[in-house]
């Protein structure tokens, strides 16, 4: 008989097989009949998945848009992605669509539904469903940014400024719009006189184009006489939406992005302005040719580009035919005589009746030749004048001129002459003829510094600024410059210009030299040598004489092609005038080594401001064996008040004295001439600098002989120098710095002596930082001055930054900063205490044992800084406390008011610095755990009077400004950044002052004001805010999820970018007032204000 157990085995697993056979059977016939039953919500779910996928693919989409405008290329895996997205979107589709109409059919008489027609589209749903919820991880397994930069808005077009629509001209603007929508011909040029308008038509079909959205990008870029290909592909590239040329980009790279980008757009019209002899290969800038009309089948081996239109406006038609392949050319006509006359009288009004000045109107009309621009300017000179100086224009203008312009009528000369005539005043006119040598598009900035050094413009900065506006302004009211919007550059007509440098050069004021003009020899130069002003623009100049000649010259301007021009030692000596020369800036200089006696052997005996930078061959500012002997220092340099060299990878010495006389004679002629009024030195990127002077170079930077006396500022930045002052220096060589700046200078072990801190009497500004091996600021030489107490009497601002082996600022037993007002101690990570007077080894000991295993706060009784008012404070894991505990923080900073702390830990004693200070005005909190910054427990309602600005960021742990009791009742501004909640109701209703809210990137943040209902008796009155900015918020869903009512009584702008989830902004009432003058809403973080 068999075991009992053996028996329940074989029931159990006679069961077992039984349950999972008839398991198998119902799920095989069960599943079917679901799927029948389930089409229609099938259907459904595979909708929603269709549109996440929609989404997913348009994020990305976006961002390979945005990475394309950039001259990038998206990933191949991206680019998979992208078109099985497609392809599972439009299968999907269909689907969709097939199943929704088979499931209406019907059997049985109509009496219910057909299970067949319902079964497959169910199946193919659930199976789609799950392939396209693949992609969809797939796409967010990407991390593509939630946001992206849209390419530029199509702004509404207006009419163009300038552009005269007269009936005579009507014809060929409206013969080019419909030469632009045909597909007979790609490239059209436009042609006509100078003055006659080109350009300004240009602009208008331009304005029609986008107006009337005949192509999805219109790009128009000026080539002008001196084509720079450069430039003129920086045009295109912004107007073709590509974000960015990088800098240094060669011309062949940038065609190609250029290329790369109309491969993908339809439709384009690029617009090519003023094309002279030889004309520009189209090519060359990226733009593919155009000379056959697109055919509908395009063979498989030419690469596809867009619909590209090419419009070409030149002086000249054979320009436009035989050097570019236009297939149509339209000409621009002269206006006719009535037209004329009323243009005439649209400027000067109905006084070009009277009797008086009637017949002389007629004349000038006559004799500009129809030409808009010539008509204009005249009519403009001539507004407001007498009778008599009409007719003495018209006089001038039957003169006969003895210029001769390419395509220019001498009597059209004569009428702009008169323009430049009638300017009310000699320095007008000589701004207008700097203007013209200066060029094209041209810095207004620029121009003043121009105009100030030549002595034109006032004297102070400020007056001289509104001087060269008014006078540019007045410029841009006659026509003589072109009334652009754009307020930092100035332009001008290329036939003004003409005519402007043929009259300064007439006059001899000036000589403008340009491209192919330079002279090879320079021979002819004698004939020229009265000149006030000499520029070389655009050149490519091979070579300059010896020395140029000319006794009159103030200003020498030099735009050269040639990266290899060497100036020869003597060029400056023939220019006497030059030597006034008081600010020279040098950049970029190549061929010359030593800057004083290779440049002007006399010294530049006038100048007192000097800039080097970015000069790799430069050595030395002067170097006495190259034909200068050393007792020649005297006559040089006289009047230096300020030396600033930057980047000179090869600088040696300051000066060099090699093989002349004995080091003492020269050092001596040296201190006494060369350094006697130097207020302020600045040496920075210096690499192979290690002395001023080659006879010191064993010795400190400065020492008795070069010490500089008078000196006020003292800047050195990353070069090579072990130590910066001799410590036994005299105090009358230091006791006027007031301002010491130290950076980079890894060598460094300490800054200055004790001693000599007590001679830094006037010592106001002190910057150290990115010193590796300094270990000390101040350094006691000898054991009796530790007991010594040392004052900086004026120091006001003291910053310590970047130290990674700083230990303490000085050794001793008493410190004070009477004067101090802001400090600031970062990236320090071994500082422990500001000063130390324990027995512990000075820096010059060659142990390094620790100092003491008890660790004193950073600030003791030691140190006072009873001015304080700013202060920055980056912790790091040797400070214990900031203060001793014993006392408060007002007997260390009884008159803080700006505070900022950096990576403070949650239990550091920072917290009765928020209570203690009650004149804190400015609080800044960053990389810090706190969870909140306004700890005040046990105490009733605290208000923080004084507090006008927070800014809290990268407080990930923060979950709140503070506790409801606590009121910030002058609180002007709040801007916050990454933590997770952050105002409480009774919080925000104690801000009546807050006039600034700024709130930015804070992933977890679901709200603005944490309120609850049964809290809420009344809305908050923000009554003063007028800015307000939440950005970067993806959980944020409110402002308040309450039912709390907002006023907003002054609010005047509000931006929300980057809140995709914010559904409402409150569930209570909100209302603002008339005063609301912006609202910007956006999905796109980054985008630009």
């Amino acid at each position: 008989m068999p075991e009992p157990c053996f028996c329940a085995f074989c029931q159990n697993a006679a069961g077992n097989f039984v349950g999972n056979l008839f398991s198998e059977i119902f799920t095989l016939i069960s599943k079917p009949i679901i799927l029948v039953f389930k089409c229609d919500n099938n259907v459904d779910y595979l909708k929603n998945k269709v549109a996440e996928l929609k989404d997913e693919k348009d994020t990305a989409e976006n961002y390979a848009e945005a990475v394309e405008r950039r001259g990038e290329k998206i990933v191949q895996k991206l680019r998979n992605w992208l078109t099985s997205a497609n392809d599972r979107i439009e299968a999907a589709d269909k689907l969709v669509a097939d199943a929704e109409g088979n499931a209406k059919k019907k059997c049985f008489f109509g009496l219910c539904l057909n299970p067949k027609s319902r079964y497959q589209p169910s199946k193919k749903a659930e199976e789609n469903s799950k392939t396209i919820d693949k992609l969809v991880n797939e796409a967010r397994g990407f991390n593509l940014p939630l946001s992206h930069i849209p390419a530029p808005p199509k702004e509404v077009p207006e009419p163009v400024k300038g552009f005269e629509d007269f009936y005579s001209r009507k014809d060929a603007p409206e013969r080019v719009m419909e030469a632009l929508q045909s597909r007979s011909s790609s490239i059209i040029g436009v042609h006509g006189m100078p003055g006659m308008g080109k350009t300004m038509l240009a602009k208008e079909i331009k304005r029609k184009a986008e107006q009337d959205n005949l192509f999805d990008v219109v790009v128009m870029a000026l080539v002008s006489r001196n084509a720079e290909l450069e430039k003129i592909q920086v045009e295109i590239a912004r107007g073709l939406g590509l974000d960015r040329l990088p800098n240094g980009i060669t011309i062949q790279d940038a065609a190609k992005r250029i290329k790369g980008r109309l491969k993908k757009m339809k439709k384009v019209l690029i617009i090519l302005d003023d094309i002279w002899r030889p004309g520009i290969d189209l090519e060359e800038l990226g733009i593919p040719p155009r000379n056959e009309p697109k055919s509908i089948e395009v063979s498989s081996s030419r690469e596809e580009y867009a619909e590209c239109k090419i419009l070409l406006t030149s002086r000249d038609s054979n320009v436009l035919s035989d050097l570019m392949g236009s297939q149509q050319n339209f000409p621009l006509h002269q206006l006719k005589d009535e037209e004329a006359w009323e243009l005439l009288k649209r400027i000067v009004g109905d006084r070009a009746e009277n009797d008086d000045i009637h017949n002389a109107a007629i004349e000038i009309i006559g004799d500009c030749g129809g030409l808009p621009l010539a008509i204009t300017t005249m009519a403009k000179a001539l507004k407001n004048k007498q009778p008599y100086e009409w007719t003495d224009a018209v006089r001038i203008l039957k003169r006969p001129s003895s210029e001769n312009f390419d395509g220019i009528s001498a009597k059209v000369y004569s009428a702009i002459e008169v323009s430049y005539f009638h300017l009310e005043s000699e320095k007008l006119k000589k701004t207008f003829l700097l203007c013209c040598l200066l060029g094209h598009e041209f810095l207004i900035q620029d121009l003043l510094k121009y105009g100030v050094g030549l002595g034109l413009f006032a004297n102070t900065i400020e007056e001289a600024r509104n001087e060269v506006f008014t006078l540019i302004s007045k410029l841009r009211a006659s026509s003589l410059l072109i009334d652009d919007s754009d307020n930092n550059c100035f332009d001008m007509h290329d036939l003004i210009h003409d005519v402007a440098v043929s009259i300064t050069s007439r006059d001899r004021h000036g000589l403008l030299l340009t491209g192919d003009h330079v002279p090879n020899d320079w021979s002819d130069m004698e004939t020229r040598k009265d000149f006030k002003w000499i520029c070389l623009r655009h050149s490519n100049v091979g070579g300059l004489p010896e020395e140029l000649e000319s006794s009159r010259l103030t200003l020498f301007r030099l735009e050269n092609k040639n990266p290899s021009l060497q100036i020869p030692a003597h060029f400056f000596k023939g220019m006497p005038r030059l030597k006034m020369t008081e600010e020279l800036h040098l950049r970029e200089l190549a061929g010359v080594k030593n800057v004083v006696d290779e440049l002007n052997t006399e010294g530049f005996p006038d100048l007192k401001h000097l800039y080097v930078c970015n000069a790799a061959e430069v050595q030395h500012i002067i170097k006495s064996a190259e034909g200068v002997p050393y007792n020649a220092f005297p006559r040089q340099l006289l009047r230096l008040q300020e030396i600033s060299v930057n980047e000179c990878s090869n600088m040696e010495e300051i000066v060099d004295d090699e093989e002349q006389g004995s080091s003492s004679d020269i050092v001596e002629a040296t201190e006494l001439k060369f350094g006697e009024v130097l207020r302020c030195l600045r040496l920075q990127h210096l690499p192979k600098l290690s002395s001023l002077n080659k006879s010191c170079r064993q010795m400190p930077l400065f020492n008795e002989q070069l010490a500089f006396p008078n000196r006020e500022e003292l800047q050195l930045c990353w070069i090579n120098v072990n130590t910066i002052w001799h410590a036994s220096i005299a105090s009358s060589y230091v006791e006027k710095l007031t301002k010491l700046i130290i950076e980079g200078c890894d060598n460094l072990e300490y800054l200055f002596t004790s001693s000599m801190a007590r001679d830094m009497i006037m010592l106001g500004h002190l910057e150290i930082g990115e010193c590796k091996k300094m270990r000390e600021v101040l350094l006691f030489m000898e054991k009796v001055e530790e007991n010594r107490n040392l004052i900086f009497p004026q120091l006001r601002l003291l910053l310590i930054k970047n130290l990674p082996k700083l230990r303490r600022f000085c050794y001793g037993n008493y410190i004070r900063f009477p004067c101090l007002s802001q400090l600031l101690i970062q990236s320090c990570p071994v500082l422990k205490t500001f000063i130390s007077s324990s027995s512990f080894e000075r820096i010059t000991a060659t142990s390094d044992k620790e100092e003491n295993t008890c660790t004193p706060p950073l600030f003791d009784t030691k140190v006072t800084f009873p001015s304080l008012e700013e202060l920055t404070l980056e912790w790091n894991d040797n400070m214990k406390e900031i203060r001793q505990r014993q006392y408060i923080i007002g007997d260390y900073f009884p008159k803080i008011k700006v505070l900022e702390l950096i990576q403070f830990p949650e239990q550091s004693d920072v917290q009765p610095f928020l209570f203690q200070s009650p004149n804190l005005r400015k609080l800044v909190v960053s990389k810090a755990p706190f969870h909140e910054i306004f700890k005040c427990q046990g105490l009733g309602s605290v208000e923080k009077p004084a507090l006008a600005l927070t800014q809290l960021s990268e407080l990930s742990k923060l979950k709140n400004l503070g506790p409801s009791f606590i009121a910030f009742k002058n609180l002007t501004t709040l801007e916050v950044s990454a933590f997770i909640n952050l105002i409480e109701y009774s919080t925000a209703k104690s801000m009546v002052q807050l006039t600034k809210m700024s709130i930015s990137k804070c992933q977890m943040l679901k709200e603005i004001v944490a309120c609850v209902d049964e809290e809420v008796k009344d809305g908050i009155v923000f009554i003063q805010l007028k800015y307000l900015l939440l950005r970067g918020l993806p959980r944020l869903a409110s402002f308040c999820s309450g039912n709390c009512g907002f006023e907003f009584a002054s609010l005047e702008e509000v931006i929300v970018m980057g809140c995709p989830n914010m559904q409402i902004f409150s569930q209570g009432e909100c209302s603002t007032t008339n005063k609301l003058k912006k609202v910007k809403l956006t999905v796109d973080e980054d985008e630009g204000f």
